[in-house]
């Protein structure tokens, strides 16, 4: 299941469990969407029990739609150090953003950091 939320500049998004392809096509429309209207495009990612999403189905969405994006400044990754390393070894490809990650009790701090 994924949250998707918006504020100025920052996508942020909770993941949980499962992921579906049209959920993750969702977050993609809405990255994507934020990438088209701004230069400087940040996002915060929240996981939550990642092993257990369709991470390929995900993998393929990023792939289809980031590819060589430049707009996409920073990624803020909020779970654990498992998380952190699937999450962007899919984004290295795709992306310059600089990402960053925090582990759980740093979330706000993980907010703070993307937003500025």
């Amino acid at each position: 299941m994924i949250t998707l939320k918006q504020k100025n500049k920052t996508l942020y998004l909770a993941a949980q469990g499962k992921v579906s392809k049209t959920e993750c096509q969702e977050f993609c429309n809405a990255l994507m969407k934020q990438i088209d209207s701004l230069t400087d495009v940040r996002c915060y990612v929240e996981m939550i029990n990642w092993d257990d999403c369709e991470q390929e189905t995900f993998s393929q969405n990023v792939h289809l739609n980031l590819q060589n994006e430049r707009h996409l400044k920073k990624v803020a990754i909020v779970g654990d150090p498992k998380q952190q390393e699937e999450f962007t070894r899919f984004l290295m490809p795709f992306t310059k953003a600089y990402i960053k990650y925090f582990d759980w009790e740093d979330s706000i701090s993980a907010k703070e950091w993307v937003e500025n």
